[in-house]
């Protein structure tokens, strides 16, 4: 028994300041690619608050194992101390004070990713799923909470007596089953999100591939979530086992929750460049032919001759949304689109960094008042693109989204 509180007292508090550091490591991140504290978005609060969760359940998970619960076999609180009986009571008042903790930790995390995946949709059919889930998530924490709460042990106050009359007071049997149904089923939904975007979207392989495996990395919380209940229903009476895959768990859904956001500070450390950096070769005209210098020149001045108003017009749209969210510009939080997506999304093309940037803007789609203005650049390593529903004009594109005329 020492050596089992011995055991789980070094696993905790050896994970506890790695999932700290990943939070911080997150906010640091974020404040890279954002450029402020204050422009933090609501999900990195959110992560700043599983820190306080995620301290409680290493506190919880060290208390329960030092003290003695409830969970005893028949006959045994009986012939307790009135020590050993107070001591029994604090134990069981910690370990609902660990079930509430956990139960935020790992709702919290799904909250924080649902709010990213939500970011990578807009404008996709999965941006629907996406809500589904979130909806899914809102109704099964709600549900858990309250049978947790107000059925499962009545009366409540059953939950620290000992003994108790109620052996669901004890075990917690019938919250574990309903809480881990609604957990892993959760997951699963949540992992079928981004993975099904990844494969079909125009991305170089190894690209995809690594982004799949970040994304993938939910299936470890799902393990985690398998074994922690397989040891509560199958450990006897006095293992601990059970609290090493609590602190499993927890740390197993801060780690998966913050490693899609620690790219920008990876490459400031490390000068790794932008993730979704493409270097391409440079393309040619309309006709094929290479680029004179008038011609150059034609396109420089045309260009200038749409920079003002492209440029407010980039200010209002594009720059509003991305000091909003963050999310879709830069590094491993790339919006992934597939090739032909709907209209009022984007248009995949890649985001390549260059030198003498442009702001372009092209005209009319097909007379329904939309267009699109872009980011393009004449610097070396890019290609010329083709944009739909441009008259087939030739532009060197960085970043493009759709606009209305009517907000113009």
């Amino acid at each position: 028994m020492v050596s089992q509180v011995r055991s789980l007292f070094i696993e905790s508090w050896s994970l506890y300041p790695f999932g700290l550091l990943l939070i911080g490591a997150r906010i640091v991140s974020r404040r890279l690619l954002l450029g402020s504290f204050k422009k933090l978005q609501i999900d990195d609060w959110i992560m700043m608050f599983v820190a306080v969760t995620f301290t409680g359940v290493i506190v919880s998970v060290n208390q329960v194992s030092t003290n003695l619960s409830n969970y005893l076999p028949p006959g045994v609180a009986e012939s307790f101390t009135p020590e050993e009986h107070a001591n029994a009571v604090y134990g069981s008042k910690f370990v609902m004070v660990l079930e509430e903790f956990m139960l935020a930790n790992t709702w919290l995390c799904k909250a924080c990713l649902l709010i990213l995946y939500h970011q990578m949709t807009l404008g996709l059919k999965q941006n629907k799923l996406v809500k589904i889930v979130g909806a899914y998530c809102v109704f099964g924490y709600i549900l858990v909470q309250i049978l947790y709460l107000a059925v499962w042990c009545r009366p409540f106050k059953q939950y620290w007596q000992v003994p108790v009359d109620n052996s669901q007071c004890a075990s917690y049997y019938d919250h574990l089953i309903t809480a881990s149904v609604f957990n892993i089923t959760s997951d699963l939904m949540m992992i079928y999100i981004p993975l099904p975007i990844l494969i079909r979207a125009r991305l170089p392989l190894k690209r995809k591939i690594i982004l799949c495996g970040v994304f993938s990395l939910g299936f470890l919380v799902i393990l985690c979530a398998i074994l922690n209940r397989y040891y509560n229903f199958t450990a006897g009476f006095g293992s601990l086992i059970y609290l090493n895959w609590y602190v499993g768990e927890a740390a197993t859904s801060v780690f998966v929750a913050n490693v899609p956001h620690l790219w920008p500070l990876l490459s400031r450390i490390f000068a790794l460049g932008a993730f979704n950096s493409l270097r391409r070769t440079t393309g040619n005209s309309n006709s094929g032919a290479p680029n004179s210098g008038s011609n150059a020149n034609a396109n420089n001045n045309s260009t200038n001759r749409w920079n003002k108003a492209s440029a407010q017009r980039s200010s209002r749209r594009l720059g509003r949304s991305e000091t909003q969210d963050g999310y879709l510009r830069t590094e491993s939080e790339e919006r992934i689109v597939r090739a032909g997506a709907k209209q009022g999304g984007t248009w995949p093309l890649p985001t390549t960094p260059a030198s003498d940037e442009r702001t372009l803007e092209m005209g009319p789609v097909e007379g329904k008042g939309l267009g699109y203005t872009a980011t393009a650049a004449a610097g070396q390593g890019l290609d010329a693109e083709k944009a739909p529903n441009a008259g087939g004009g030739i532009v060197r594109t960085v970043q493009i989204r759709q606009y209305s005329s009517e907000n113009v």
